[in-house]
């Protein structure tokens, strides 16, 4: 986590320092807290909903539906899970990451996290309604195979490598 910040830190002074040479730093730093304003709340709310959902997990429930010892249940459950999770990055990755610290299996998690980006259920609707049905059909087709299988594949590289 800390490379992540320094990272991130370095590139935000690079691009205020380039930002300066033009006069727009002030444009862009008050851009930034208008929009950390906006999503704070939210990230708040993620967290605290993630610490909820981590604690309310039954330990017994995560060894036999989502820790690495499910095994394709787990991917099940998390292509299942994640297609549900009807909410932005902000919401779901802290969630998602409580889920993980509880103790599920590397396959769980990626079905989940691919499930929740390439299958999520709540935009089938706009979907349908800009490209039609049958689209939306063989887009499913095509999506629950590959968050399957990155499961898969991601629990048995858990096997492997544990």
């Amino acid at each position: 986590m800390t490379s992540s910040i320094l990272i991130f830190l370095g590139l935000g002074l690079l691009f205020v320092i380039l930002n300066a040479r033009s006069g727009r730093h002030g444009r862009g730093l008050n851009d930034s807290r208008t929009m950390l304003w906006g999503v704070l709340p939210v990230i708040v709310v993620a967290f605290v909903l993630a610490g909820m959902v981590e604690a309310l997990i039954p330990e017994q429930f995560v060894r036999q539906w989502l820790a690495r010892e499910a095994g394709m249940r787990g991917v099940l459950f998390g292509t299942v899970g994640g297609s549900l999770l009807a909410m932005g990055p902000y919401a779901s990755f802290p969630i998602i990451a409580s889920i993980w610290s509880a103790g599920a299996g590397w396959g769980t998690v990626i079905s989940l996290i691919t499930a929740w980006a390439l299958f999520g259920l709540n935009k089938m609707p706009f979907e349908i309604g800009f490209f039609g049905l049958r689209f939306t059909l063989i887009r499913v087709g095509l999506c629950l195979p590959l968050c399957m299988g990155a499961g898969a594949l991601a629990h048995l590289l858990d096997l492997v490598v544990s």
